[in-house]
């Protein structure tokens, strides 16, 4: 029980550390766009606005952004190939590592437990 618990706290650690890395774009590789067009759309209660952008060398990206054509913005590509607005400041990257590191203190405890589980004697 323990340990299966153990593997879906890291794997959720993987997962929170991944999309909070995406968000503040630690890698680099945020380039200037140039917002083209942009509708809203409906997400059941909430709605969001999705733009269409122009990359320097003439790329057409996509993304989401509460902005207006003609504006120009970063934007930087997700390991799941979609592209982000990366959030700059020390509240983002506080938020990015914060679940990661919470989930990896679990992940912790939880693998002691399994551990000290197996090594009791029967």
């Amino acid at each position: 029980m323990w340990g299966l618990l153990t593997l879906l706290c890291a794997g959720a650690t993987a997962v929170a550390l991944l999309l909070g890395l995406a968000r503040v774009a630690p890698l680099g590789g945020a380039q200037s766009v140039v917002v083209t067009a942009c509708e809203t759309r409906a997400a059941g209660k909430n709605g969001y606005v999705q733009c269409e952008a122009r990359t320097d060398a003439g790329a057409r990206i996509s993304l989401r952004h509460d902005g207006h054509p003609g504006e120009r913005v970063d934007a930087a590509r997700a390991p799941w190939g979609s592209y982000v607005i990366p959030e700059h400041g020390l509240g983002a990257w506080s938020a990015a590592l914060v679940l990661p590191v919470g989930l990896a203190l679990t992940t912790t405890v939880c693998a002691a437990v399994t551990r000290r589980a197996a090594r009791r004697p029967r």
